[in-house]
């Protein structure tokens, strides 16, 4: 299947249209109390990390959902596990 591109008139395949998104939209890091939140494309997930610090091993849905759980590091609590995805049948 092949379209043109709207914004230079040139041919695409979905195949290289997919791609191309993935690579060009990708959300912004931000800093959250002195941690960067910032997302992962490998795992399709946010993480965090400390200033020194590797990322976490944990990925998460949303940035709400990774700064929920540096808040829950700031109060000395384990990081949340991420909500797992249901298998509806």
């Amino acid at each position: 299947m092949t379209s043109v591109c709207a914004k230079c008139r040139v041919p695409v395949t979905a195949r290289t249209t997919a791609a191309a998104r993935a690579v060009a939209i990708q959300p912004p890091s931000e800093e959250h109390a002195g941690y960067e939140i910032f997302f992962e494309p490998a795992v399709s997930g946010w993480r965090y990390r400390g200033k020194d610090d590797a990322a976490s091993q944990l990925s998460y849905r949303s940035a709400f959902l990774a700064r929920k759980a540096v808040d829950g590091l700031a109060n000395g609590d384990a990081p949340a596990a991420p909500a797992k995805k249901s298998k509806r049948k």
